[in-house]
């Protein structure tokens, strides 16, 4: 297991394991385009698992890349899977930006935390200014960010009623932190 782990990853800004990933996508998106919905227009691929990354981790197994039977799926469409990405959050917007964001598949959602600390003063505003423009110049069409330290997630998981209004972002839509199962919670995390 120790072998798959340490295994390049999706996420890394690496070109072997980037392409690998991409073929992967383009070729499901031709496989799923080639099927005809009861309209008779091609079936959207949408790679996307909202919110039901941890619902549907139960059941499916382990797989190759190191993930045990019951942890956390990938929490998006094209986010790399949790811990996995290991060179920042600059080298995942690189490997996602090596998809073809409109004609492949129909959503590639990127879910990415940041730590508030990072982006605070002038110097952090430059780099949240940087990175959206990265973002952008890669042709990314769907970023989402949780910008929250682990502390305040930790402390809510203790004293729910003292947090009650933290937010946090989950497949397109905020949600009440309190109010989620710990496994969401934990995935969050």
């Amino acid at each position: 297991r120790q072998d798959f782990i340490r295994a390049p990853k999706w996420g890394n800004d690496d070109d072997y394991v980037d392409q690998i990933y991409v073929r992967v996508y383009e070729d499901l998106g031709k496989i799923s385009r080639s099927k005809l919905d009861s309209c008779g227009q091609p079936w959207p691929t949408l790679p996307e698992n909202v919110a039901m990354h941890t619902v549907q981790a139960p059941k499916i197994g382990a797989l190759p890349n190191g993930r045990r039977w019951g942890d956390p799926l990938y929490d998006g469409g094209c986010s790399p899977g949790h811990g996995f990405d290991k060179k920042g959050p600059t080298a995942v917007l690189k490997s996602v930006g090596k998809l073809d964001h409109v004609s492949t598949v129909r959503a590639t959602l990127l879910n990415q935390r940041l730590a508030p600390s990072q982006f605070q003063g002038e110097k952090g505003f430059q780099m949240w200014r940087d990175y959206i423009k990265t973002w952008h110049d890669l042709g990314i069409n769907h970023v989402q960010f949780n910008m929250v330290d682990n502390e305040p997630l930790y402390a809510a998981q203790k004293e729910p009623e003292q947090y009650s209004e933290l937010l946090v972002r989950i497949a397109g839509y905020s949600a009440h932190f309190v109010e989620m199962n710990k496994i969401t919670q934990d995935s969050i995390i």
